[in-house]
C-alpha cells in the first residue's frame, strides 16, 4: 500500500489555472505516482468572498482525492476595513525592522487572518483526526487560515510549509514569521523568494523545489496584428492597471503603431468593456500557449510573485519577456536568462513596449532561445519531481 500524503491549499478546481492553486495541483500530480495523495481544500471558488460555491465532500480526479470542507467564515466589509488599516500602518512605518511595521498585538494579527478567510473548521478537524495517517503534509501558501490552523492541528512534525511568499504587507505579520520558523521544512519556489524569507521572517533554511511548466513547443497563433500579451488575473494587485495605463500612453506616443495588447484570464477590472485592448476571456491551454508563442513579448506587470508560472510558460515557448522590477523574483528570471527587459514605473514600461516593437526578428528569436533554454535547464518535470519526492522522504523519516 502506498504511503499517504496531504496537500492543504485554500482552493482546488480545474478552472483555477495559476498561483498557489496550480502549484498545489501540480505537486499532487507529481506525487501521485508514488503516494496516495489527498488535497484538502475549501468549497470556495472565488477568493473575493470565499462563498461556498462548490459541494463539500470528496471528488476523485486523476487518481487524486480532493476533500472540500465548508467555509464557515468568508470575507466581508469588516476584512476590507482591517485591510485598509493595515495598508495605512504599513505605509507609515519604517522598513528597517520588518517585523515591527505594525505593532499589532498577536490577537489583532490573528483577527486579520481570520477575517481574510477562508475559515474551514472541518479541514482543521480532519487533520486532528487523521493527520497521523499522512507520511507528509504540505501547506501552501502562507497567507490563509487553512495553513495557519492546519499546521497547529497536527500532532507530528512531518509537515512542510510552501510559503509562495511575496513582498506584500501581510507578509510582515509576526504570526506568519513564527509559523515559518517552527516549520520542520520550507520549500521555496526560487532563490529570490528564499532571500525574501530571510529578510522578512529571519528564516534561513529549506530547499528550492520550484515548479515544472509545460515545455512542449506549439505553433504560434496566427493573428491579424502584432501583439503584446498578458495572461492571468486582470486585477490592480497584479499590476494590470499600470499595464493598461502604460499601453494607452504608448499608443498616444506612437499613433502609427498597430500593435495590440491582448489579455486573457479572469477580468476583475472590466477590460472587456474597453476598446483599446483585446480581451479574449478564458482560453484553453493550447490556445494560451499558441498566443504566447506568437507574441512580440509577454508582459508580467505584477509586483508580487513568488515564481510566476505563466511567465515561465511564455519563456518556454520562446517568447521575450517584460517584467516589473519591483518584484525580485521576476528580475532574477530576466537576469539569469538574459531574455527580457525590466521596468520600474510607467515611463520605463512604455519604453520597453517601444523597444520590443522596434526589435528585429533575429534579435527576438535570440532572446526567445535564451528564455526557453533557461526554463529547460531549471524547471523540467524530472528535476522538480525528484526534488519534491526527496522532501517527502525526509519528512517521512522524521
Amino acid at each position: 500500500m502506498k504511503p499517504r500524503v496531504a496537500i492543504v491549499v485554500q482552493r482546488c478546481h480545474e478552472r483555477l489555472v495559476g498561483g498557489a492553486e496550480a502549484l498545489a495541483w501540480q505537486y499532487a500530480q507529481l506525487l501521485s505516482a508514488r503516494y496516495e495523495v489527498d488535497v484538502l481544500s475549501s468549497t470556495a471558488f472565488d477568493y473575493q468572498a470565499w462563498d461556498n460555491d462548490l459541494e463539500p465532500g470528496v471528488e476523485k480526479r486523476e487518481g487524486i482525492s480532493i476533500h472540500r470542507f465548508t467555509v464557515e467564515r468568508g470575507r466581508g466589509s469588516y476584512f476590507h476595513a482591517l485591510h485598509r488599516n493595515m495598508l495605512s500602518a504599513f505605509e507609515r512605518s519604517p522598513s528597517s525592522e520588518p517585523l515591527q511595521r505594525y505593532g499589532w498585538p498577536e490577537a489583532l494579527e490573528e483577527e486579520f487572518i481570520r477575517a481574510q478567510g477562508p475559515n474551514c473548521p472541518g479541514l482543521q478537524q480532519h487533520l486532528v483526526a487523521h493527520g497521523d495517517d499522512y507520511a507528509a503534509v504540505f501547506f501552501l501558501p502562507y497567507l490563509y487560515p487553512p495553513t495557519l490552523d492546519g499546521t497547529r492541528a497536527l500532532r507530528h512534525r512531518r509537515w512542510a510549509l510552501i510559503p509562495a511568499l511575496h513582498d506584500e504587507p501581510p507578509a510582515y505579520l509576526k504570526t506568519f514569521a513564527r509559523m515559518a520558523r517552527r516549520a520542520p521544512r520550507l520549500l521555496w519556489n526560487t532563490e529570490a523568494e528564499r532571500r525574501l524569507g530571510k529578510r522578512i521572517w529571519n528564516v534561513d533554511h529549506g530547499n528550492v523545489v520550484a515548479m515544472t511548466v509545460e515545455t512542449d513547443p506549439v505553433s504560434a497563433a496566427s493573428e491579424e496584428r502584432s501583439y503584446l500579451l498578458y495572461c492571468g488575473r486582470i486585477d490592480v494587485s497584479k499590476g494590470c492597471a499600470l499595464l493598461l495605463d502604460a499601453f494607452s500612453a504608448y499608443k498616444s506616443a506612437h499613433p502609427e503603431s498597430d500593435v495590440e495588447l491582448v489579455l486573457t484570464g479572469n477580468d476583475v477590472l472590466g477590460v472587456g468593456n474597453r476598446k483599446d485592448v483585446r480581451y479574449l476571456g478564458f482560453v484553453d491551454e493550447t490556445r494560451k500557449f499558441e498566443l504566447m508563442a506568437g507574441a512580440l513579448a509577454f508582459v508580467q506587470p505584477s509586483p508580487y510573485e513568488s515564481l510566476s508560472i505563466v511567465l515561465l510558460e511564455a519563456m518556454a515557448q520562446g517568447t521575450p519577456i517584460i517584467v516589473n522590477g519591483q518584484c525580485e523574483v521576476l528580475v532574477d528570471h530576466v537576469h539569469a536568462s538574459g531574455s527580457g527587459q525590466v521596468f520600474r514605473g510607467q515611463d520605463e514600461l512604455v519604453a520597453a513596449f517601444a523597444n520590443v516593437v522596434a526589435m528585429g526578428a533575429g534579435e527576438r528569436r535570440q532572446l526567445g532561445r535564451k528564455a526557453r533554454d533557461y526554463v529547460l535547464a531549471n524547471y523540467s518535470r524530472e528535476q522538480v519531481a525528484g526534488r519534491l519526492s526527496a522532501e517527502v522522504e525526509l519528512l517521512a523519516a522524521g
